[in-house]
């Protein structure tokens, strides 16, 4: 049974760290899909001579051989694949990075309280870097972690095993947000106790069904 449209229930009583992911939780997805859907294959497609459609089902193919790996969320490999400079075509859609709804205001009321806040992305530095120049997002957390500086995608257990080496956090009183249901599994896995995911991580898409995670519909839902 889906558990998308039950309103989450936190008792921030029992919590003492926050650990949130960046895209599709609390910065609008409709960048990277767009990028990765549209923008990369019409760019890539112009380089090469090749029809849109065409260059579309070469790269949906390749993407499909990374998904869950860092590779996939690394844009040296893509560029280094590709021979096509990712970064700076993804500087091109930058008016494209906002933040999902009140999920600002979420993040100033958790900066003002004595919760531990912790960003934990499978974002590439470098995009890590862009976003936080469009958005100074930086500013609401203790630190912020990619998956790249701990070898492992948050798919993999491995992740979490390496994070619990870098930060301290307890499972049982440990918040996790994310709007990928992998990961979430993955967190679950290792233990983390209060798991959210978004119900609607791109803002020019439909819901996701968020299957067994209850989801975030806005962040006034959660707001204490």
């Amino acid at each position: 049974m889906s558990l998308e449209n039950m309103e989450p229930k936190i008792d921030w009583n029992e919590i003492n760290t926050v650990l949130l992911d960046m895209d599709g939780t609390l910065l609008d997805l409709n960048f990277d899909y767009y990028f990765w859907h549209e923008y990369l294959p019409e760019n890539w497609a112009k380089k090469n001579n090749m029809d849109v459609q065409k260059a579309k089902v070469k790269l949906l193919n390749m993407y499909k051989q990374e998904m869950g790996k860092l590779s996939w969320y690394c844009l040296d490999f893509w560029s280094k694949k590709l021979n096509f400079d990712v970064l700076q075509l993804k500087k091109e859609l930058i008016h494209l990075i906002k933040y999902r709804p009140h999920a600002k205001s979420f993040l100033e009321q958790l900066k003002n309280s004595n919760l531990s806040v912790t960003m934990v992305t499978n974002a590439h530095e470098k995009l890590i870097k862009m976003k936080v120049d469009v958005t100074r997002i930086d500013v609401f957390f203790n630190q912020i972690i990619s998956s790249h500086s701990i070898g492992h995608a948050k798919e993999e257990i491995s992740f979490w095993e390496e994070l619990k080496n870098k930060i301290t956090f307890d499972i049982n009183k440990t918040l996790f947000i994310d709007d990928n249901l992998s990961v979430l599994r993955s967190a679950k896995k290792f233990g983390i106790k209060h798991l959210l995911s978004i119900a609607k991580p791109n803002s020019q898409k439909p819901n996701q069904d968020t299957e067994e995670f209850e989801a975030i519909h806005s962040f006034n839902d959660i707001i204490f």
